[in-house]
Parts: structure tokens; sequence; C-alpha cells
């Protein structure tokens, strides 16, 4: 994980969630994630699986370049 484009991997799929849980909110999809709308409660856990999926890659991805830091 000491690459840094981990990172942005991190990033991109907690945008991606936060955005898919906001915009369901308000009936919107994004067309990205349209094979996993209309499954019930397996959208909601995919998009809170995107959420922590990637703040735990930023997280990891800033420990190593921590650790490479020192």
């Amino acid at each position: 994980m000491k690459n840094p484009y981990w990172m942005l991997v991190g990033f991109i799929l907690f945008l991606l969630g936060i955005l898919s849980v906001i915009f369901s909110l308000v009936g919107l999809k994004i067309d990205i994630l349209s094979a996993v709308y209309g499954k019930g409660v397996w959208t909601l856990l995919f998009q809170i699986t995107l959420l922590i999926g990637g703040i735990i890659i930023i997280y990891m991805s800033k420990l190593a370049q921590e650790d490479d830091g020192e």
C-alpha cells in the first residue's frame, strides 16, 4: 500500500459511495452503479461497503506514506 495511487483509488471509492447514497435519497442514480440498483438491501450494503472501503484504503495509504517518511 505504499503506492500513492492507492489514496486516489480510495478517494474515488469514497466519493462514489457518498454520492450514490446522497443521490439515492433524492431519487437519482449513477450510471456506473446501474447494475446494483434495484436489488433492495444489497444496494445499500454495497454503497456502505464503498464508503467504508474507501476510508480504509485512504487510511492505509496514509499510514504507509507516514512510515516511509520516518
